[in-house]
C-alpha cells in the first residue's frame, strides 16, 4: 500500500509538471470537445449517452475474481459475447458511436449484446479474498481468462437468455488466445458456442517481426524479475494515474509522437487511424492487466507452439502442469465454428502464424485475410473503415449461421 501511495504521489507530480508546462507555453493542442467527452465517460455512460439502454453486470468466477459485463439489452435477441483485448476494456466495441462500433451495429440488428471485462481490468478489479493491491490478486495469465472468466460469463449470459442455448463470440488479439485457451481446456463449451470470429488471432508468434515486441522478449526475465522486486505485479503499475498521465502528453503535447509510436508497435497505416481521435484511444487505454500475462505472452515467441505458463522451476512447472515442462494446449479441442480475420501488417500476429492456426482447428468456415497490405493490428477495432471492410462481413456471417446457410 505505502509502494502504491509512493507511485501515485510521483505520477501526480509529473502531470503536475506538464499542466504547468502546457500552460506555460501557451501553445496547447486544442482537441475537439466531444472527443474528450468520450474520452471521460465510463462504458455504460458512454452507450447511454448515444441513446442506447445499458446494464451493468457483476459475474461471478470459480476462483473468487468478480467480473464486470456492460450489457445493451435486446430482450429476446440472440446473445452474442464480446471480449476485448490486452490491456483494453469493454468500451472497445462502442468507442466510435453508434455508426461504425460493433456493439451499437449489432443492437440495430437485434443482438442482445454483452460486453465482458476480464480479470484486472478498470472495471473487474474485485476479489473474494484478495485486494489488488496483493501480489496473489496479479497471479493471473491468458490461462486464467480462458479457464474461468470466458465459462463464467457464457454460463451467466446463457443463464438470462433461456430462448438460447449458443452465443455468439467475437474477439480480437487476447480475447482470441484466451477463447482458445477454453476451448483446449474446458472444450465441453465448444457445445455453447454458436460461432466464433477471431480478429487478429494470437496463438503462435514464430515469425512475428516487431522490434518493440523482440526487445521486450529480450529482456523479459530480468524486468519481470526488476518489477516483481519492487512490488509491482499490475501493468501498468498504478493504472488509472498512468493512463491519466498518457492521455495528457498524447492528448495535448506529443500527439504526432504517440501516434508514430503506436504505429510503430501495431503496424503502421495512417490512411486508417484518424490521430484526432488519439485523445479518445488514450482516454481509455491502458484499461490494465497484470504483468504475468504479459510474461506468459513473451514466452510464447518464438516457442514453436501455444504453451501454458512457464514457471521456470522444474519443481514449480511438475505442481502446476504435473510434468517437467510446459505442455501445449490442444487446439483440436476447438471444434465449434471458427471464423478467422486478420493481415499482412500486423506486428503482433503474423499472417503464417495465422495460416498455421487455421490448419490445426477443426471447423474454420471462413478465413479471411484483409487485401489491403497496410491493415494492422489495431484497424479491427480502430480502423476508420472497420465498419464496412469488418463489422459489416461479420454481422453477415452471423445471420448465415443464424440462418444455418453456414
Amino acid at each position: 500500500m505505502l509502494k502504491s501511495c509512493h507511485l501515485n504521489y510521483c505520477y501526480g507530480i509529473l502531470i503536475s509538471l506538464f499542466i504547468f508546462c502546457d500552460t506555460a507555453s501557451g501553445d496547447l493542442i486544442k482537441v475537439d470537445k466531444t472527443i474528450l467527452e468520450d474520452a471521460n465517460l465510463i462504458t455504460p455512460d458512454l452507450i447511454k449517452k448515444y441513446g442506447y439502454p445499458a446494464e451493468t453486470h457483476k459475474i461471478q468466477a470459480k476462483d473468487g475474481f468478480v467480473l464486470t459485463a456492460h450489457r445493451i439489452p435486446k430482450p429476446g435477441g440472440q446473445p452474442v459475447l464480446l471480449v476485448h483485448g490486452l490491456l483494453d476494456s469493454s468500451v472497445a466495441y462502442v468507442i466510435l458511436g453508434p455508426e461504425r462500433s460493433l456493439g451499437f451495429l449489432l443492437s440495430d440488428m437485434g443482438y442482445d449484446v454483452w460486453l465482458l471485462n476480464t480479470r484486472g481490468n478498470r472495471y473487474s478489479r474485485k476479489h473474494k479474498r484478495y485486494h489488488r493491491y496483493q501480489p496473489q490478486f496479479w497471479d493471473f495469465s491468458f490461462h486464467e481468462l480462458g479457464v474461468y472468466d470466458l465459462p463464467a460469463a457464457i454460463d451467466y449470459v446463457l443463464a438470462r437468455s433461456k430462448d438460447f442455448e449458443q452465443i455468439h463470440y467475437v474477439g480480437p488479439s487476447q480475447g482470441t488466445t484466451s477463447f482458445f485457451v477454453m476451448g483446449s481446456e474446458r472444450s465441453a463449451y465448444m457445445k455453447k458456442i454458436k460461432l466464433m470470429q477471431a480478429l487478429a488471432p494470437v496463438v503462435f508468434w514464430d515469425y512475428i517481426d516487431s522490434p518493440i515486441i523482440l526487445t521486450f522478449v529480450k529482456y523479459l526475465r530480468p524486468l519481470v524479475f526488476i518489477a516483481r522486486s519492487f512490488g509491482i505485479y499490475e501493468f501498468p503499475p498504478e493504472n488509472e494515474v498512468w493512463r491519466s498521465l498518457i492521455h495528457k502528453i498524447c492528448s495535448f503535447v506529443f500527439q504526432n509522437t504517440c501516434t508514430y509510436f503506436l504505429m510503430e508497435a501495431m503496424g503502421v497505416d495512417y490512411a486508417q487511424f484518424n490521430s484526432s481521435l488519439l485523445p479518445l484511444f488514450t482516454g481509455h487505454a491502458s484499461s490494465g492487466s497484470s504483468v504475468k500475462s504479459l510474461e506468459h505472452y513473451g514466452q510464447q515467441i518464438h516457442s514453436g507452439g501455444f504453451f501454458k505458463y512457464n514457471y521456470y522451476s522444474t519443481w514449480e512447472n511438475r505442481r502446476n502442469h504435473g510434468v517437467d515442462t510446459p505442455p501445449q494446449y490442444k487446439l483440436t479441442n476447438v471444434d465449434c465454428k471458427v471464423a478467422l480475420y486478420y493481415s499482412r501488417n500486423d506486428r503482433l500476429t503474423s499472417d503464417k502464424d495465422v495460416v498455421r492456426l487455421r490448419d490445426i482447428l477443426p471447423n474454420v468456415v471462413l478465413d479471411y485475410m484483409f487485401p489491403d497490405p497496410l491493415y494492422n493490428h489495431i484497424n479491427f477495432i480502430w480502423g476508420n473503415d472497420v465498419k464496412t471492410v469488418l463489422n459489416d462481413r461479420m454481422i453477415e456471417l452471423m445471420r448465415k449461421v443464424d440462418n444455418g446457410e453456414v
